[in-house]
């Protein structure tokens, strides 16, 4: 069949987003290190070759003892093998880390002098570059810039996993545990207050729990890591959901109580945008018990719960990882035809989409990271659209294609 080009300026365009993975077709997990989650007792890194630095009150870095932790592990992941020991890696997070690097992610560290953004170009650890966010207990608040650009990267297919920890945790003394700073991303943000449906409580209790959901399609208990029955709280705290905020809120495990879905959940997931988030109220569980010398840590992920942590977290950040909107309701997904494809991308000044043939004729849009159209064209399904632009701005933008009124795919791109 005959292929036509069709070349348009840019103008409008409305966008839902999907991540991609980045490296060697690997989808990228980034954990935060920028909010003192190496202060006090936390060592929630996945590995820090120097253990130099120190948290003031007011969340200032001060030197110290406490860990450092690099952008990439070292040795480097590429050498881990599923007999590769927690220990390879020096931190509370190590563990978990190789578990995930052996289910075919990559893993990074944004070091307590990364910036957390969203579509900027000039970061190289720009949220739009990973597929999973991780923080874990943080303990210097969210700015409100921080916030948004970690909503649009939810709302654009990227997914989440708040930590929390009991009441009180205010390990570098600031006046801000981590319920408080996550119920305050919640609550004071700028992009939309409780977008997420869950609260959580300011609480402070151990105990083993198997309140868990009875559902065997249920991922996060019934993944591709195993079974989850039980799971064990070593001074934690729970959260409150609310289905009007948010309808896809869901209890996985809760504190007592079975079936009580608006209070006491332990573990809750909600869907906003195209993208995910999972949230817990310990930092016990992810914690493998090595790490930092001169803190105290604890064998939460493999120690407790008889060992039911570590295939849970793992099937939640499988969960997680698998986020975006795509449909395929109607028609046949464009992901799934070879004859699908946006190039070059990185992109200069044109970029060029071929469309497969899976129905009569299609949109295809562009979009920012705010969602703001910047070019959409009507094509005849087989063609190739070529746009192109002298002015736009250096940044992450998406491809949206929709036919037959169906949302078919949308693909990430960069302006070089």
């Amino acid at each position: 069949m005959k292929v036509n080009r069709i070349s348009v300026s840019f103008s409008t365009l409305v966008i839902s987003i999907s991540l991609f993975a980045q490296t060697a077709g690997q989808k990228k997990i980034l954990f935060d290190c920028t909010h003192s989650e190496t202060a006090g007792n936390g060592d929630w890194c996945i590995d820090a070759d120097a253990q130099n630095l120190g948290w003031g009150s007011s969340g200032a870095y001060t030197g110290g003892s406490k860990s450092n932790p690099q952008r990439y592990p070292n040795p480097a992941q590429t050498t881990v093998t599923s007999s590769t020991a927690e220990t390879y890696w020096e931190g509370a997070l190590s563990y978990w880390a190789i578990d995930l690097v052996n289910k075919g992610f990559w893993v990074e560290t944004l070091p307590y002098t990364g910036q957390i953004t969203y579509g900027s170009s000039t970061n190289a650890q720009d949220l739009s570059n990973y597929n999973v966010f991780i923080v874990d207990e943080p303990n210097i608040r969210f700015t409100q810039a921080e916030i948004t650009a970690i909503m649009h990267f939810i709302s654009n297919g990227g997914s989440l996993f708040a930590i929390s920890d009991h009441q009180g945790s205010d390990r570098n003394n600031d006046g801000w545990d981590s319920p408080m700073i996550w119920n305050d991303f919640m609550t004071n943000n700028p992009v939309q207050n409780n977008a997420f449906g869950h609260t959580f409580l300011y609480e402070n209790f151990s105990g083993v729990s198997s309140n868990i959901l009875v559902s065997a399609t249920d991922s996060v208990l019934h993944g591709p890591m195993g079974n989850v029955t039980e799971v064990q709280w070593s001074n934690g705290t729970c959260m409150v959901i609310n289905p009007s905020q948010n309808s896809s809120v869901k209890a996985h495990i809760w504190k007592n109580g079975y079936g009580q879905t608006d209070t006491a959940a332990i573990c809750v997931t909600a869907q906003y945008g195209c993208g995910k988030i999972a949230s817990i109220g310990d930092s016990s569980p992810p914690d493998d018990g090595t790490g930092n010398p001169s803190v105290s840590l604890y064998t939460g992920y493999t120690g407790d719960a008889a060992g039911h942590h570590r295939p849970w977290l793992v099937n939640i950040v499988l969960w997680l990882a698998n986020a975006g909107c795509s449909g395929t309701t109607g028609v046949s997904s464009i992901k799934e035809s070879n004859a699908f494809s946006v190039y070059p991308n990185p992109m200069v000044n044109e970029l060029n989409i071929k469309l497969p043939f899976i129905a009569q004729k299609a949109t295809v849009s562009l979009v920012d990271v705010l969602g703001k159209e910047v070019v959409s064209s009507d094509i005849n399904i087989g063609s190739e659209v070529s746009l192109k632009e002298d002015n736009l701005t250096a940044g992450v933008y998406f491809v949206k294609v929709v036919a037959d009124g169906k949302t078919l795919q949308t693909v990430k791109v960069i302006k070089q």
